[in-house]
C-alpha cells in the first residue's frame, strides 16, 4: 500500500503548554534531519499552528462533532505513514490512550515506529499496566528519558527494546534561531504551577491557596534580598487549567511596590528559549521550565513535587540545596540560596550542557537491525 508520509508524529501536541511545545519541535528536527523523513504529519490539539520543521500540520478538536471524531482522525493518518513516532512526554499511563497508541501502530507498521524521551507511569490502573507491556512489545523502539521508566520497562515487559535515552527538548539548542542574549542578566523568572489531585486537572482548594500564601511570601522576601524584578512565566496559556490561575492569585496579594509581570504563554519554543537566557536565575515546578533553564545556561533551582522532577534533578547532577520540596518549602532557604548565587556564583549542575545534547541525540541512534536506516548525528 502506498504510504503518503513517511511519519506521523504524536503527542500531546497543541494544547499550550511550553514542555509539550518543545518536545514536538524537538521530534519534528530529528525525524527531518536524523531519520530522513522528508515528509511527516503531526496531530494537534486547538490552536493549531506551531513552530516546527513538519509542513503537514492538522487539527485535533477538544470539542468533537461527534464521539470518535478524532480518533478516526489519527486512523486515517496512520494508515496513510510509514510509521508512528510518539515524541517525548509522560505519555504511557492511561489505558486507553495507550490502547489507541497501539492500534496507530498497527495500521502504519509497529516495527518501524518508536517512542523517544518518553516515561512511563505511574499507571492508573492494573489493566494500564497491561496495555503497557504489549505496546513496548509491539513498538520497534523505546527511548526512555528516566531510570524509573526504565525498570518498569525492564519488569513488565523484558524482551521489548527498551532503552535508556534523555529528554529530547536539548535538541532545541540545534535551531538557528536559537540567540541567547548578550546583554546582562537582569531579574528572576518563576514558572509555577497548580497541583492536579486526578486526571481531570482537579486541584485541593485549601492547599493551592496556601501555597500561593507562600509564593506570594517568597517573591516579596526575593525582591527585598536581591532588589531583582520578579517575572511569572506562563508555561501552560490553557484557557482553563492554564498557569494564568495560580500566577494571578499570587499578583493579587502582593505589595503595589513590588516589579512583578507575568510573561504570556509563547507557543514558539525557540523564542521562550532565548528569553530565559537573559534572566539571573529561574524558580521552576514545571519540568521544562527547569529543563529550558539549564539549556540557557541560567541558574535554575527545581520546586519539586512530581517524581519526573526529581528524575530531571538526578539526571544532570542539580546541587542537593536547589532541589526543593513543594511539600516541605523552606522560604528563608531558597532566598538564601538565590541572594548568594547573584551576589558570588551558583553552583553548576555536574551534567555538562553539550553532555545533555549528546544524551538527548542517543534517542535517535539506534542501534538495532530492525533499523538499519537510522544514523547517527554527530554533535554539531
Amino acid at each position: 500500500m502506498f504510504k503518503k508520509y513517511d511519519a506521523y508524529l504524536v503527542g500531546y501536541y497543541g494544547m499550550r503548554n511550553s514542555g509539550d511545545d518543545a518536545l514536538l519541535y524537538a521530534t519534528a528536527w530529528a525525524a527531518k534531519n536524523i531519520l530522513g523523513c522528508n515528509n511527516t504529519k503531526v496531530g494537534l490539539y486547538g490552536d493549531y499552528t506551531r513552530e516546527t520543521q513538519s509542513d503537514n500540520q492538522f487539527p485535533l478538536k477538544f470539542t468533537q462533532q461527534f464521539p470518535g471524531q478524532n480518533r478516526l482522525l489519527h486512523y486515517k493518518t496512520a494508515i496513510q505513514s510509514k510509521r508512528i513516532i510518539f515524541g517525548g512526554g509522560s505519555v504511557l499511563h492511561s489505558e486507553n490512550d495507550i490502547n489507541l497508541k497501539r492500534q496507530l501502530m498497527s495500521l502504519a507498521n509497529q516495527k518501524k515506529s518508536l517512542a523517544v524521551g518518553v516515561s512511563i507511569g505511574p499507571f492508573n490502573s492494573v489493566t494500564a499496566e497491561q496495555s503497557c507491556a504489549k505496546f513496548l512489545n509491539e513498538c520497534g523502539y523505546v527511548g526512555v528519558r528516566d531510570n524509573i521508566s526504565l525498570e518498569i520497562a525492564q519488569s513488565i515487559a523484558p524482551q521489548a527494546n527498551v532503552h535508556k535515552t534523555f529528554d529530547l527538548a536539548p535538541l532545541l539548542l540545534y535551531s538557528n534561531q536559537y540567540k541567547p542574549k548578550t546583554n546582562k542578566r537582569k531579574g528572576i523568572a518563576l514558572t509555577l504551577c497548580s497541583v492536579a489531585i486526578d486526571a481531570m486537572g482537579k486541584t485541593d482548594n485549601v492547599e493551592e491557596e496556601k501555597r500561593c500564601k507562600q509564593f506570594a511570601q517568597l517573591i516579596t522576601k526575593l525582591y527585598e534580598q536581591t532588589g531583582e524584578p520578579i517575572t511569572l512565566i506562563e508555561f501552560n496559556g490553557h484557557n482553563v487549567l492554564g498557569d494564568w490561575k495560580i500566577n494571578n492569585n499570587i499578583v493579587v496579594r502582593l505589595d503595589k511596590n513590588i516589579p512583578v509581570s507575568i510573561k504570556k504563554y509563547d507557543p514558539n519554543p525557540i523564542a521562550l528559549l532565548n528569553n530565559l537566557s537573559g534572566y539571573k536565575a529561574i524558580l521552576s515546578m514545571r519540568l521544562h521550565g527547569s529543563i529550558l533553564g539549564y539549556l540557557a545556561n541560567t541558574p535554575v533551582l527545581s520546586i519539586n513535587y512530581h517524581s519526573k522532577c526529581k528524575g530531571w534533578c538526578s539526571e544532570v547532577g542539580m546541587p542537593e540545596d536547589y532541589q526543593i520540596d513543594l511539600f516541605n518549602l523552606n522560604i528563608e532557604k531558597i532566598v538564601s540560596q538565590i541572594t548568594l548565587g547573584i551576589s558570588t556564583n551558583f553552583q553548576q549542575p555536574t551534567l555538562p550542557v553539550d553532555n545533555a545534547l549528546k544524551n538527548s541525540l542517543s534517542n535517535w541512534s539506534i542501534q538495532n537491525e530492525q533499523f538499519k536506516f537510522y544514523r547517527s548525528y554527530s554533535i554539531i
